[in-house]
């Protein structure tokens, strides 16, 4: 994914299967656009929504959500998926100023979206983890691995706390990188476990990569 240095979950940009592994490896991805980050989910819903980076936010925001903000004891701090040989770092995030969901800029860690839920979480939800594909300077991420996972495939997440949550992937779908659907960040319904990153060819001129690549897994 690409890293926003100029004017980050295009949509979270937030992420179907890759088609193709390029040479544009070596560059960034695009981000993960956020629209409401303080009261709902965090990018275009799949009917529209403002252009990456434009900077446009929603109205309407609620308590619920800036209490949502505040990271819980129990969070995430590792994911692994054995069969892709993918482990990486966890650390949340919220949101940027120019309205993108922050990621980690080295693509060895994955951002957790702090104003969702947790994994394990009471309240069930979408718990969602996403990282950059490459990066310009420190190249490939274990993200670029992601689109070989197939469904029945294990996820396991490692919490602060010492326990470890575990997913198995239900399916993996593409999304052009403004059309994440919202319901990729619910914060209520059945608890699933979504890992996004960039996907697609990738464009300079338009953006960067066309595509999000998005893998459910579902609890155990």
């Amino acid at each position: 994914m690409k890293t926003r240095t100029v004017a980050l979950v295009a949509a979270l940009a937030l992420a179907g299967l890759v088609v193709s592994v390029t040479a544009a490896w070596s560059r960034l991805g695009p981000g993960l656009e956020v629209r409401e980050p303080e009261a709902g989910p965090p990018v275009s819903a799949s009917s529209g929504g403002a252009p990456a980076g434009s900077g446009e936010s929603s109205s309407g925001r609620s308590r619920a959500g800036l209490d949502a903000a505040q990271a819980p004891e129990r969070r995430p701090v590792r994911v692994t998926m054995g069969s892709v040989e993918v482990a990486a770092a966890v650390r949340p995030v919220g949101v940027a100023q120019d309205g993108q969901m922050q990621l980690p800029p080295d693509p060895r860690v994955l951002g957790w979206y702090r104003f969702g839920p947790a994994p394990g979480a009471a309240t069930g939800g979408s718990v969602v983890l996403a990282g950059h594909l490459d990066s310009k300077r420190l190249g490939l991420g274990p993200l670029v691995r992601l689109r070989d996972l197939r469904a029945g495939e294990d996820i396991e997440v490692t919490l602060s706390d010492g326990t470890t949550s575990s997913y198995t992937v239900v399916e993996l779908r593409r999304f052009d990188r403004q059309a994440l659907p919202a319901e990729l960040f619910s914060r209520s319904g059945p608890e699933r476990l979504h890992v996004i990153t960039c996907g697609g060819e990738y464009l300079p001129d338009a953006g960067g990569y066309q595509q999000n690549l998005v893998v459910t897994a579902a609890p155990v």
